[in-house]
């Protein structure tokens, strides 16, 4: 169900679903609760605009196999040194170490 909607809808909905998660958690760390980051502790506190019946298949989304994976696949990207800098979303600006190298060249 989840996969229709990202497919179609693209970040607008990724940045939605992502919030509401962020809420959940907030919640449960709020409310002082042990691993507020474990699905199952924060799977309690649906936002209230949610229907009943969305918020299992979410959570079902979550905590399948591929978006694991998937996750952790990006997480693992975010921080990774290209031409001596962090990764940033810079777009096709030039990293600071390569600007620099340049910059020493035509000196």
């Amino acid at each position: 169900m989840f996969q229709n909607l990202i497919s179609r809808y693209g970040s607008r909905l990724r940045d939605f679903l992502y919030e509401l998660q962020k809420k959940a958690k907030q919640t449960a760390r709020d409310k002082g609760l042990q691993g507020w980051n474990d699905v199952a502790v924060w799977r309690h506190f649906k936002p209230i605009y949610i229907p009943t019946d969305i918020w299992p298949h979410y959570l079902e989304h979550v905590t399948s196999k591929r978006f694991t994976r998937r996750s952790q696949s990006g997480a693992g990207n975010w921080n990774q040194p290209i031409h001596g800098s962090v990764t940033t979303h810079t777009g096709s600006s030039v990293p600071f170490a390569a600007h620099a190298k340049r910059m020493v060249r035509l000196i």
